[in-house]
């Protein structure tokens, strides 16, 4: 499957899992309710679990509650590189040069995400 992202073209497994942004709010508050701050992301190279909460402290040196659905934490806590499973967090980014996805969300507007998997409820 290729996905279209700006000027990048990206070719993705055929077993990503594909959502509209409906189904994929709609999911997301089935797992962990209401409050996207509770929603639970988890970083497709090192396995690192994170809530968009978390990401509000790292708010100055530019996360926002957007980063968890696509960024791993270790990005801003100064950690270089990419880790083992389980041995996270790293600096891992969805939107960079390898671009693992977890799910791809269609948005509204007709552009494609690649976006973290949500994590296990």
């Amino acid at each position: 499957m290729e996905i279209k992202d700006g000027a990048m073209t990206t070719t993705l497994p055929d077993t990503t899992p594909i959502m509209t942004y409906e189904e994929w709010m709609a999911e997301g508050r089935r797992r962990f309710g209401k409050e996207f701050k509770d929603w639970k992301f988890e970083c497709p190279v090192c396995g690192n679990i994170a809530t968009v909460s978390d990401y509000q402290k790292y708010a100055d040196h530019g996360a926002d509650p957007n980063s968890a659905t696509c960024e791993c934490i270790g990005r801003y806590q100064g950690i270089r590189g990419f880790q083992k499973k389980g041995e996270g967090p790293c600096d891992y980014a969805s939107y960079g040069l390898f671009r693992i996805p977890g799910v791809i969300v269609k948005m509204e507007d007709g552009k494609d995400i690649i976006a973290f998997a949500f994590a296990d409820e």
